[in-house]
C-alpha cells in the first residue's frame, strides 16, 4: 500500500519564539520565552485563519523582575517595542555586510527592528518592563525604507516622537488582548498610524532643507526604484535641466543620482535575497536592473560578496 506524503503541522508562533530566544542570567538557563511572557498581558494569536491575526501574531507587556541576559535568533517578523521602565542594552548580531549596532534602552524609548535581525540583550536596571509587538512583513514591511534604512534598527525616544504616537501607545495592548473580532482591525490600523507618524517625523528631520526638485527626485528613487529612470524623463517631469538635477542632487545627497538609485536597489535586493526564494535573475529584475550580470557586479562591489554568497550567509 502506497503511503501518502507526510503532512507537517505548521509551527506555532509560541514555538517559533521559544526556539529563537535563549536566556541566561538570573532568569536561568533553560527558561523559555513563553515562561516569561505567560501572562494575561501577552498573547500568541495562533488563529491564522483571521487575516489580521497574521499581521500582528504576538505581542503584549513583558517584565523582567531580575537581571536578564538573552540572545535572539533571526525571526521572520518585524519587532516594534517601547520601554515602560528599567534600562538595558540591545546589540544586533550583524551579518556579512552589516556591522553590529548597539543601543541603550531607557523608559520612553521606542524601537523597530527589521525582520531577520538577530540580537543580544541584557538588563542594566530592573525591573525592566516593555511592550512589544511582532509584526508581519506581509503588511508592515513598507515602513522599513523610511524607518530602518540599510536594515538598521530604528531607535527614538519620547522627546523626538510626535504626541499622537504617545496618545495611541496605551491602546495597542488593549486592542491586542481584546476578544472582539474588530479589535484586530483596530490594532493593525493604530500600529500603521504609529509607524507612519514616526516615518513622517524622521523624513522631515532628515530632509528639512532639500530643494523641491531634489526632494521629489529622491522620493521617486526611494519608492519607484523598480522602474528605469532617465535624466531626460526627470528633466521633463520636474521642469529642471538635467545638468542642474545632477549638480543639485549630488550636492545635497552626497552622491550622484545613479549611484543613489543603485544603493536603493541593492538594499531592496538584500531584503529579497533574505526573505524570498526568487532566483538571482528574478531579484535583479524586481529591483529594476534588467542585466543580471551588471546586477551581480554592482552587488559584489557594494557588499564584497556575490548575491548568492549573501543569500547563503544569511541562512546560517
Amino acid at each position: 500500500m502506497q503511503k501518502g506524503p507526510i503532512l507537517m503541522e505548521p509551527i506555532t508562533i509560541k514555538a517559533r519564539l521559544n526556539q529563537a530566544y535563549h536566556f541566561s542570567g538570573a532568569a536561568g538557563n533553560g527558561i523559555r520565552f513563553s515562561d516569561l511572557s505567560d501572562d494575561p498581558a501577552f498573547v500568541f494569536r495562533e488563529d491564522t485563519s483571521a487575516v489580521h491575526n497574521r499581521f500582528v501574531p504576538a505581542g503584549g507587556r513583558i517584565s523582567y523582575a531580575s537581571p536578564v541576559r538573552l540572545t535572539r535568533d533571526a525571526l521572520p517578523y518585524l519587532l516594534f517595542l517601547y520601554v515602560e521602565s528599567g534600562s538595558g542594552t540591545l546589540t544586533t548580531a550583524g551579518d556579512a555586510v552589516q556591522e553590529p549596532e548597539s543601543c541603550q534602552l531607557a523608559p520612553g524609548d521606542l524601537m523597530l527592528l527589521p525582520d531577520q535581525t538577530a540580537y543580544r540583550f541584557s538588563t542594566t536596571h530592573t525591573p525592566f518592563c516593555y511592550h512589544c509587538f511582532y509584526l508581519s512583513t506581509e503588511y508592515f514591511s513598507e515602513y522599513l525604507p523610511f524607518l530602518c534604512a540599510d536594515d538598521r534598527i530604528f531607535h527614538t525616544n519620547r522627546t523626538e516622537a510626535d504626541d499622537i504616537v504617545w496618545r495611541i501607545l496605551p491602546y495597542l495592548s488593549r486592542e491586542l488582548l481584546s476578544d472582539e473580532p474588530v479589535s484586530s482591525l483596530h490594532l493593525t490600523a493604530m500600529l500603521s498610524l504609529v509607524l507612519s507618524s514616526l516615518a513622517a517625523s524622521r523624513r522631515a528631520a532628515s530632509t528639512p532643507s532639500l530643494p523641491a526638485h531634489v526632494a521629489h527626485m529622491k522620493e521617486i528613487f526611494d519608492t519607484d526604484y523598480a522602474h528605469s529612470h532617465s535624466l531626460a524623463a526627470l528633466e521633463s517631469s520636474l521642469g529642471v535641466s538635467r545638468y542642474r538635477l545632477c549638480h543639485d542632487f549630488s550636492d545635497c545627497i552626497g552622491v550622484p543620482p545613479i549611484q543613489y538609485l543603485n544603493r536603493v536597489r541593492l538594499k531592496a535586493a538584500r531584503t529579497l535575497l533574505r526573505t524570498t526564494t526568487l532566483t538571482i535573475r528574478e531579484v535583479s529584475a524586481a529591483v529594476g536592473i534588467e542585466n543580471t550580470t551588471h546586477f551581480i557586479n554592482l552587488f559584489k562591489k557594494d557588499a564584497g560578496i556575490t548575491p548568492l554568497q549573501f543569500r547563503q550567509s544569511s541562512l546560517h
